[in-house]
């Protein structure tokens, strides 16, 4: 039985052990580039923008779920400048965005760390404009007369992988609000963007 009881002891304290391995919090920041484009449908007919590039930049807390396994919930916040073309339009805006994602740290060797992440973000609309590139003419895209809303919502999915606390990450956000402010209920706009980031994890 005493042999039992050691056993037992010194699994659970080999566990404890591992689980003082999992940082608890983990700071970083993020920047890079976006490819974003806008997905529309109307009366059953969906086409896609031509995409835009533009960049992100934010900062980052993963919050350890589990003190067992290297679980941890992601948030943060971000400035995001998206948007697409259309015809002869260039859609321009920039949201503050709050991520809410899950992430597991797979570590390989302890040299490298492979964290995949599923989750959603909010957006909220903060500036930018429509641009008509024949004339030059340039317009609000959000506010009373802009053509979108302000907020946003989608789901993210993506990867990252940590070496030496330096971050490289790859992203895609789906959009699943119409942006459309004055819609009839046929005619949809959507946020889409793919991202690569480069950071580091304090």
């Amino acid at each position: 039985m005493k042999k039992v009881l050691l056993i037992v002891a010194a699994i659970l304290l080999a566990s404890a052990v591992s689980a003082q391995n999992y940082e608890k919090n983990i700071l970083g920041v993020r920047a890079g580039l976006n490819l974003s484009s806008l997905s529309l449908s109307e009366s059953g007919v969906s086409l896609s923008s031509d995409s835009r590039a533009s960049f992100h930049v934010a900062v980052v807390d993963q919050i350890l779920l589990c003190n067992r396994l290297p679980f941890y919930l992601e948030t943060g916040l971000a400035f995001s400048s998206r948007g697409g073309k259309l015809g002869i339009l260039n859609f321009r805006p920039s949201y503050i965005q709050v991520p809410v994602l899950l992430n597991y740290h797979f570590n390989i060797k302890n040299v490298v760390t492979i964290q995949p992440f599923a989750g959603l973000y909010y957006g909220l609309g903060i500036g930018g404009k429509i641009k008509d590139k024949t004339s030059g003419e340039k317009a609000d895209i959000f506010g009373d007369d802009g053509l979108l809303k302000r907020s946003d919502l989608g789901v993210r999915l993506g990867a990252g992988v940590v070496w030496k606390r330096i971050y490289f990450g790859l992203g895609y956000d789906i959009g699943c609000l119409n942006l459309i402010k004055e819609s009839d209920g046929e005619g949809t706009m959507r946020n889409n963007c793919f991202t690569i980031s480069v950071g580091y994890n304090f």
